[in-house]
Parts: structure tokens; C-alpha cells; sequence
């Protein structure tokens, strides 16, 4: 029988921690490769006073153009509660139908579940228990552009049962959303005309609260 010589056992010596090593560094290696669990995805929330300008919302209406009826939501010095602006939402609703709101972009986290609080205050007129007027607020994916996008909440009375003139309002919305793949949300606040009259309101001291569920 062949017996090794010292110099093969020297070789077989050396081989062996190297081979050690290459294992444990194969199981490093796989440790590695475990998935990072994400951070937590952090609450969005944003303020407006509109004292200078309408802070980054954009005007929108629908069904004012059958037929064609005199409407505008832009920055006004008339009345506020805080600074020295706020917005003004004017809608000549001859036809019955129209609907104007302004709205805003938001980024969030894309793909989360957010609570979404919107609060402002809310200028009117409207008093008593018919011939009101509806409240839009919501928030959605995509810019909405006809009245099936929107989201329509309570009527725009301020509950006294007599013309007192304008009276500020706090009005709170609460909804949820999903953030889409781009994390953009579009926020409204506005008014649907279901009297056939015109009327004249503002959004001032504005909120928008995004909260990540779970």
C-alpha cells in the first residue's frame, strides 16, 4: 500500500481551511440575500392659507357648458379667516347642473393605504333646509373631470334658519385612499349647484392630512 508522503499531508492541511472558509462564505452570502423590510411609510400633511395666491390649487368645473353658465374659483381678498385671503368659488347655475372645485396635487408613498382628513373652512351664505346647495370634497387618483369622479359630501347650509349673511363654517372630511404607482393623489374642494340660482362661497385655512393605515 502506497502511504502518502509528508509533503501530501502539508497539501491536504493547507486545502482544508481554505475550504472552510469558501463554505462559510457561501452562507454569508446567502444571509445576504434576505429581503429588507421597507421603512414604515412616514404621514403627509399640508397647510394653506391663501394670502397671497391660491397656494398651488388649480381651478375645474363640469357640466357648465349646456347650456353655457358664467362660474370662477379663484384667489380672493374679499374674505378670510386666516392672513388676508382665501378662495373664492362663484357658480351661476342656470342650467341646473354645474359643479366647480379647485384641487391640488399630493406625492405619497406609492402603494400604501392612507386615512386622508380634509378640513377648511367654509364660507356661505346658505341658511334654512331647502334650495342648499352640495359640498364636494374627496381625493383620487386622477384629476376628476365629470361628476362621476367627483365625491359629494353635505349640503352647504350653515343650519341657521334665517339670511344672517356670511358665516365660516369648519368642515372635516374624512376618506381613504390607495397611493398609485406614480404615489400621486389629487385632492377637491368645491361645490355642486342643484338650485337654479347663484351663489358666491370661499375655502379658506385649509388641511390635508395623509395617515398610513395599519
Amino acid at each position: 500500500m502506497i502511504q502518502p508522503s509528508d509533503g501530501m499531508w502539508s497539501r491536504r492541511r493547507t486545502m482544508l481551511p481554505a475550504l472552510l472558509l469558501a463554505g462559510t462564505a457561501v452562507l454569508l452570502s446567502g444571509c445576504g440575500d434576505d429581503p429588507v423590510t421597507p421603512s414604515p411609510a412616514e404621514p403627509v400633511e399640508q397647510s394653506f392659507t391663501f394670502s397671497q395666491d391660491m397656494d398651488g390649487w388649480q381651478a375645474a368645473a363640469t357640466d357648465t357648458l349646456n347650456p353655457p353658465i358664467e362660474w370662477h374659483v379663484r384667489h380672493s381678498t374679499e374674505e378670510s379667516v386666516v392672513g388676508d385671503g382665501a378662495v373664492e368659488l362663484f357658480l351661476e347655475n342656470l342650467n341646473d347642473q354645474g359643479k366647480i372645485w379647485m384641487e391640488r396635487s399630493f406625492e405619497l408613498e406609492p402603494g400604501v393605504f392612507y386615512d386622508v382628513d380634509i378640513e377648511f373652512a367654509f364660507g356661505t351664505s346658505d341658511w334654512g333646509q331647502v334650495n342648499l346647495f352640495t359640498v364636494i370634497a374627496g381625493v383620487h387618483a386622477e384629476p376628476p373631470r365629470d361628476a362621476e369622479d367627483l365625491t359629494f359630501q353635505d349640503d352647504t347650509g350653515h343650519g341657521g334658519d334665517e339670511d344672517v349673511g356670511l358665516v365660516w363654517e369648519d368642515r372635516t372630511y374624512r376618506l381613504s385612499t390607495q397611493a398609485p404607482a406614480d404615489g400621486l393623489v389629487y385632492v377637491t374642494i368645491g361645490v355642486w349647484g342643484t338650485w337654479e340660482t347663484a351663489r358666491t362661497y370661499f375655502v379658506d385655512d385649509v388641511t390635508v392630512r395623509f395617515t398610513p393605515m395599519g
